[in-house]
């Protein structure tokens, strides 16, 4: 049973569980998220949340995607795995089993998750006394020690625990001031000892993000038609190489894999929104699909269901409101 699955929610701790991706709700108090699911089989994806006096803690279980996140935060978020198996990579730097990923202010990411992560999350409202290093609107991984990773991991996975069974214990006096301090300072001891990664990364990263957000944009565009890597790369000023590895290192896949994952994914939004398609072959030829057997092939990869049963699943709901 994962960790997730112990919590009951509580007059103090919520918990959202997501029973498909097509209900999946992020995060919304800290950030505006689009997620393009790489796997939806087996999906799973929910989060808890407790608030405190000055700060909110989270527990968050993802899924296989990229994320492109819009980071609203004030004061400064804090994430870090709950296990020794996260993988991820932020801005096309990979993360380890000892790194946080550090959030201030407003900023854009992408992410990309290839595999399903439980990560702790903590919000704190202002940080102006606190010490922590970083520029105001950044985001980036940090290494930390790992006896200081397991002392934060804990301390979590125990104000989590103590909230879903023992919330009347929350509203002795002081309490939550208790818990609150002891969660900022497990939090202060890694960040004194936190050691930016790969920071010599930075300029060409920089560069790769900029031009995996104009190939997002070319795509957009044109959506449906061939899509010429050479000629994409024209456009965009640069060799298809470097437009391969730009994607390969933001979006974790080849440019080709990341094309197709568009479109496919653009096939199933057209499917489960209202009204419904023509056909489902009309809507897989207006995303450059022309071969029915390999897109029916694909998508039931891609989502564990054919194209019909996402329309019928949705054409029930709609008969069910009806």
């Amino acid at each position: 049973m994962s960790l997730l699955n112990q919590l009951q929610e509580s007059s103090f701790l919520k918990i959202n569980r997501s029973p498909d991706f097509d209900h999946f709700r992020s995060i919304e108090e800290l950030c505006e998220a689009r997620s393009i699911p790489v796997d939806c089989k087996g999906f799973a994806a929910s989060f808890a949340s407790l608030r405190l006096k000055s700060c909110s803690v989270y527990l968050q279980q993802t899924f296989p995607r990229i994320l492109q996140a819009r980071y609203h935060v004030t004061g400064a978020m804090v994430a870090f795995p709950m296990n020794d198996a996260a993988s991820l990579t932020l801005n096309g730097v990979t993360s380890s089993e000892r790194t946080l990923i550090f959030v201030k202010g407003r900023v854009a990411c992408e992410i990309f998750e290839p595999q399903s992560n439980l990560f702790g999350v903590v919000h704190v409202d202002c940080i102006e006394d606190r010490g922590w290093p970083g520029e105001a609107d950044s985001a980036r991984l940090i290494a930390i020690q790992p006896a200081l990773m397991e002392a934060l991991q804990a301390l979590t996975l125990k104000v989590l625990t103590l909230a879903s069974q023992s919330p009347a214990l929350l509203l002795q006096p002081q309490m939550i001031e208790c818990i609150e301090e002891s969660l900022l300072q497990a939090v202060d001891l890694a960040m004194a000892s936190a050691s930016p990664l790969c920071e010599g990364k930075g300029l060409s990263l920089t560069h790769y993000l900029t031009l995996v957000r104009k190939f997002d944009d070319f795509l957009a565009a044109n959506a449906g038609k061939t899509v010429y890597s050479a000629d994409v790369a024209r456009q965009l000023g640069v060799s298809v190489r470097t437009l391969h590895n730009a994607v390969v290192a933001i979006r974790g896949m080849s440019m080709h894999r990341y094309t197709r994952l568009r479109r496919l994914w653009d096939v199933r939004q057209r499917l489960v929104r209202m009204p419904p398609p023509q056909s489902i072959r009309a809507v897989a030829l207006l995303n450059g699909f022309w071969h029915m057997g390999e897109f029916a092939a694909l998508y039931r990869e891609l989502f564990g269901q054919s194209p019909q049963q996402s329309l019928a699943s949705v054409r029930k709901q709609a008969d069910d409101l009806s």
